[in-house]
Parts: C-alpha cells; sequence; structure tokens
C-alpha cells in the first residue's frame, strides 16, 4: 500500500474505535414503564354493541390533568391484542412515540370482531357494503 494512503486508512481505524467507545459509554435511554402511563393515565375498559348486537372490546386511555379537555383522540383497531386486559392493567406505552404521548392525546384501542376480547367472527379484509339491509349485514366501517 503506497505511503500516502496509509495515513487516512489509519485515521478511519482510530475514529471508527474511538466513536465506538464513545457510544458504550453513553447512558442508555431510560426505557419506558407502566409508571409513567398509570400516572398520567386513567384506563377505562368498555364493549361496544355494534348493530348486529356483537360487542367489540375497547380500552381508553384519558389524560390525567387540570385541563380537563377538549382531547383530540387516536384510535387502533387491531387483530393483534389491545393486551393488557384488566382496568388495572396499564402497558408500558401508549401511541405511535412517545411524543403522542406526553402530548395530552386520547387513546382508543379496539379488538376487531372476532378476536381476543371481542364478540363475533372475525373475517380477515371484511369487505364494505354500501347499502346494509339488515343489522347482521356488517363491516368494518
Amino acid at each position: 500500500m503506497p505511503r500516502l494512503h496509509r495515513f487516512p486508512c489509519a485515521l478511519l481505524v482510530v475514529l471508527t474505535f474511538t466513536l465506538t467507545f464513545a457510544r458504550a459509554q453513553q447512558p442508555a435511554p431510560a426505557a419506558p414503564t407502566e409508571d409513567y402511563v398509570r400516572a398520567h393515565y386513567t384506563k377505562y375498559e368498555f364493549r361496544i354493541p355494534m348493530r348486529d348486537g356483537k360487542r367489540l372490546f375497547t380500552a381508553v386511555y384519558v389524560p390525567k390533568d387540570a385541563a380537563g379537555g377538549p382531547y383530540p383522540f387516536l384510535m387502533d383497531r387491531t387483530p393483534y391484542s389491545v393486551a393488557p386486559y384488566g382496568e388495572d392493567e396499564y402497558p408500558m406505552r401508549l401511541g405511535p412515540s412517545e411524543e403522542f404521548q406526553k402530548g395530552g392525546y386520547i387513546f382508543v384501542y379496539q379488538d376487531v370482531r372476532g378476536r381476543w376480547m371481542s364478540e363475533g367472527t372475525f373475517v380477515e379484509m371484511r369487505p364494505h357494503i354500501d347499502e346494509k339491509k339488515s343489522p347482521q349485514d356488517v363491516d368494518d366501517a
């Protein structure tokens, strides 16, 4: 290797080592805990009746603060469970990011029809019904 190319290579190795070592010395960011969610939100659980009589399990997290609202809300309907179940059980975090969790949002999580704590029969990608002729005509709209 020509002598001219050795210096940049050596410098690159030293910088890589230095950055790796410096990154290893930084304290890890605090992991989210359910204590934060419990301290800042009140959890409610509902079974919301649909037009066909089936009830969908819904967990709602409302901010605890003196402002009293109005609050924006985010809703997530999922076939993958809205656990933990039980009004005294809280998740590690809420929302798509920590900014939303600290931003004063109401979070609404719902198990889709026929999954986990919701009643009914699960149909993946249930098609939309424009003109519902009876309460048994259901879709995810």
